[in-house]
């Protein structure tokens, strides 16, 4: 799967939209994610609207590409469907590598914003989609068609691969 090998973060785009099924082609592709206990936990706030996006970006300082991207996915866990708090950060990093890595398969760009565990990241997310008490954000993934093709780095180190014992 080469998609894995050439994913890299992008953080500028063009201005061309996505397509109804490029989003859900992404997004379904989270959902494949393997879950604790099969607990599945998570959901997600699909955001395209401009406006929103603009809005969104002030939730980071390294969220700033977001004015530009076309796609915003916030993920999110429901407390009444969780296995436990470590769990979901696990169910919801596999989701969000899935979606990752079908947008790189898609030819798509995006990058992964980090949220929690910084609180008052995870408070503006709260706070700015109105949650419930028992949904917890965790962080935003930005996607769009990279205005630059970038390299992916090459992070292969076989001196951190260890068989058998350390």
């Amino acid at each position: 799967m080469n998609a894995i090998f050439e994913r890299t973060s992008v953080r500028q785009y063009t201005d061309e939209t996505l397509s109804k099924e490029q989003i859900e082609q992404i997004v379904k592709a989270g959902f494949c994610a393997p879950s604790a206990v099969n607990a599945q936990p998570w959901e997600v706030i699909v955001v395209t609207d401009p406006k929103e996006l603009e809005e969104l970006s002030h939730f980071s300082p390294y969220a700033m590409c977001l004015k530009e991207a076309k796609l915003g996915v916030v993920l999110l866990a429901n407390r009444d469907h969780q296995f436990g708090d470590a769990y979901d950060v696990m169910d919801l990093s596999a989701m969000s590598e899935n979606m990752l890595v079908e947008a790189r398969s898609l030819g798509l760009g995006d990058v992964w914003l980090g949220g929690y565990p910084e609180q008052e990241r995870v408070e503006f997310l709260k706070t700015f989609f109105k949650l419930p008490e028992n949904i917890v954000p965790y962080w935003v993934l930005s996607f769009g068609h990279p205005l630059h093709e970038l390299k992916p780095k090459d992070k292969w180190d076989p001196k951190k691969v260890h068989y058998n014992t350390y």
